[in-house]
């Protein structure tokens, strides 16, 4: 039985201080986001959070600027994308904001083939109005699959 008042989460990918910074300014009150610096740290927040209800993804492929273990150098958001599919998050909604014009599609190609509800938004195309218009049709699937 859901809570009486869960909390709506979007998993943040995003080695980019800046870019996090800005996504933090642009969420509506009642959004919490929580933050994954790096394709590792993501990687074992999905492995260990299972219990976790994320309400969207919001991915990046290059993720080498806050490496944390030597294994982050090797590895991107796709790894995080196949992390998703194999953990079977179908009903969350993910946004690829990345720029790499041949990963990023790839990434968003991979999401759909899975069944994922996925939107490519590269940061270059990004503005207020479409990263809150991609938050509340997020929420709008989240409170969908709470009731």
């Amino acid at each position: 039985m859901p809570s009486p008042n869960p909390l709506f989460r979007l998993l943040l990918v995003e080695d980019d201080d800046g870019r996090v910074e800005m996504f933090r300014s642009w969420v509506p009150p009642g959004v919490h986001i929580v933050w994954a610096r790096s394709a590792g740290l993501a990687i074992g927040m999905i492995r260990r959070d299972r219990s976790v209800d994320y309400g969207g993804v919001l991915l990046d492929h290059d993720l080498q600027q806050q490496v944390i273990t030597s294994d982050d150098r090797s590895l991107s958001g796709s790894n995080v994308a196949l992390e998703l599919i194999a953990n079977k998050y179908f009903d969350v909604p993910v946004l690829v904001h990345s720029t790499n014009q041949v990963q990023g599609p790839r990434m968003v190609s991979q999401l759909d083939r899975a069944g994922f509800w996925v939107t490519h938004l590269p940061m270059y195309n990004m503005t207020q109005e479409l990263f809150s218009a991609w938050v509340l049709e997020a929420k709008e699937i989240w409170e969908s699959e709470q009731a």
